[in-house]
């Protein structure tokens, strides 16, 4: 008997072991030469000029300011001639840019690069602890400061500095190339990229892809893993509120009568956020640990290469990190509580606003059917908000489209592991999802774990060499994907 466990153990050892060693690293490690294709003096205090607009979007109309929407416009066409003499411009709502670049062959499908014009606020209070002013658009220390350096007019202007490369050196597009930059990402879209989308629906347009902003490449983020990581998204999740009442017997707090209404919805939260959903493993998170599992250090390449037997063990790590946990499924948060009017009152009725959002996995109809369930017996009413929005296809990771994005990203970050990865938040990409099933998220950004928390927060900013990369990046795939 304990030869056969012997045996078994080294059959199953020699399976690991040989799974582990098939793994194709990625070899490329130097980095890469990049051509001139701008005075990046001059390209940085354009990016600089742009920052000092504060074009800022806000949830109530009356705070809107749309002075530096309408500048950003006249200082574009200024900072990019060619561009504009070459391209068609179309203002969208008063505010968003939409710009074709007609191709000589108007048989091939266009292709499609988005950004967003749009900032949000600096959090009040938070002005002091910036090293430059949040909208100075400062150049130093190596970097470009200031709100949307990151958070993307640094996304908008490479494209421009791009497309106007291109079009100086007499570059010529086979297809159609569209570019669009809407205003009001930050506040969901609705007037910016999803009225673009439904007026090129309108003109029957089908895209080969759509590449918008997105996840970056991080550095020194996963354990056992010295190599940066080129994050692309190839699906993003859904959203939905719910608002949850519950309703109980008013009156002095001196003589309750039962369960308080916020007593039922305390614990109607807590079984929502319990219970609601799972975590789980699924097809593109596997893609996700198999493209980053060759490339990391053993005992991790050994797991990784073993999903079938180790996927516990990876879902159960991942579990441990907040950022990694929401890729494996639905989330769900409280994040509005209203109930009560003075401390010896009972409230005759407390509510709160739960938001979940939605895993490829899983649908808005899918939810709230779960949620009825779920609550039924908790006595709470369940009102879905306006704004609900299933999550995105996910788009594939192989073929001619996916090779195109994968060959820009090893041009210019060659030591950089590409991985196909699912966007928690929610972009602009979303609105522009019925008009081509290739639709990716990915900024040429590259941040730290620290960098990340610059992103709507603190101290924003791009290095100079960075940006550069940026424009590379938007240069050799714009190029590329505008020939056959």
């Amino acid at each position: 008997m304990a030869n056969y466990a012997l045996l078994f153990i080294g059959c199953l050892l020699l399976v690991l072991f040989g799974r582990m060693l098939l793994y194709r690293r990625h070899r490329a490690t130097e980095k890469a030469t990049l051509p001139d294709l701008v005075n990046m003096k001059e390209a940085s205090e354009r990016l600089s000029q742009v920052i000092q607009l504060e074009t800022i979007s806000v949830q109530k109309q009356e705070q809107f300011k749309e002075s530096p929407f309408l500048e950003i416009h006249h200082v574009l066409e200024r900072m990019f001639p060619l561009t504009h003499q070459n391209l068609k411009r179309e203002i969208i709502q008063s505010y968003s840019l939409l710009f074709t670049w007609p191709g000589e062959n108007s048989d091939l499908e266009p292709v499609m690069f988005t950004s967003h014009l749009d900032v949000v606020p600096v959090e009040p209070g938070t002005q002091e602890k910036w090293k430059y002013p949040p909208f100075s658009g400062k150049i130093a220390d190596g970097f470009i400061w200031g709100r949307g350096a990151m958070d993307v007019k640094g996304g908008v202007m490479a494209i421009l500095e791009a497309v106007e490369g291109l079009l100086e050196r007499g570059f010529t597009p086979d297809r159609t190339v569209i570019l669009a930059f809407g205003h009001d990402e930050e506040i969901d879209g609705i007037h910016g990229a999803c009225q673009i989308s439904r007026i090129l629906k309108d003109r029957g347009v089908k895209l080969k892809f759509l590449l918008d902003e997105g996840t970056p490449v991080v550095e020194n983020a996963i354990p056992g893993l010295k190599k940066p990581v080129a994050l692309v998204s190839v699906a993003e999740k859904g959203y939905l509120s719910l608002r949850l009442t519950a309703k109980g017997e008013g009156g002095h707090s001196s003589v309750p009568r039962g369960m308080t209404s916020i007593a039922k919805l305390g614990k109607a939260l807590y079984v929502v956020e319990k219970y609601a959903v799972k975590a789980r493993m699924d097809t593109l998170m596997k893609k996700t640990m198999e493209s980053i599992g060759p490339n990391m250090s053993f005992p991790y390449r050994l797991i990784m290469a073993n999903l079938w037997l180790f996927k516990w063990l990876v879902k159960k790590k991942l579990e441990t990190i907040p950022a990694t946990k929401a890729t494996l499924g639905t989330t769900v948060a409280s994040t509005l509580f209203q109930a009560g009017i003075k401390e010896n009152v009972l409230p005759a009725h407390a509510s709160a606003v739960i938001n979940f959002r939605i895993h490829p996995n899983d649908s808005v109809n899918g939810i709230l059917n779960k949620m009825e369930k779920l609550l039924r017996p908790l006595d709470v009413e369940i009102e879905a908000l306006d704004g609900s929005i299933n999550p995105s296809p996910v788009s594939e990771t192989e073929g001619k489209t996916y090779e195109l994005l994968q060959k820009a990203i090893e041009t210019v970050f060659p030591e950089a592991v590409m991985v196909p990865a699912l966007m928690v938040g929610a972009t602009d990409a979303r609105h522009y999802q019925p008009l081509s099933d290739h639709v990716y998220r990915f900024t040429p950004l590259r941040t730290t774990e620290d960098d990340l928390d610059r992103v709507h927060g603190t101290n924003e900013r791009i290095s100079v060499e960075n940006y550069r990369e940026m424009i590379c990046f938007y240069d050799t795939l714009i190029s590329a994907s505008a020939q056959k």
